[in-house]
């Protein structure tokens, strides 16, 4: 095994697996918070926190789109 090999095996499991388990549970998480935000009314206050945690929300999605799929 090279050290190219076992430093992507390290990074991997030390690095990008905890972050990719973070982002699939926090995009499950996350639209709980729209609610309060919503029923409050999207005005000049509120609207700049939603479109952040909608981003937010996108950002998890994508770091976490593949935590637990089957490799084919």
């Amino acid at each position: 095994m090279s050290l190219v090999e076992i430093a992507t095996a390290v990074s991997h499991q030390f690095v990008a697996a905890p972050v990719q388990i973070a982002s699939f549970w926090l995009s499950v998480i996350l639209p709980l918070f729209y609610i309060p935000l919503i029923f409050d009314g999207l005005g000049a206050k509120v609207l700049p926190l939603f479109v952040g945690l909608l981003s937010f929300h996108l950002i998890t999605l994508f770091l976490g789109r593949n935590y637990r799929q089957e490799n084919a």
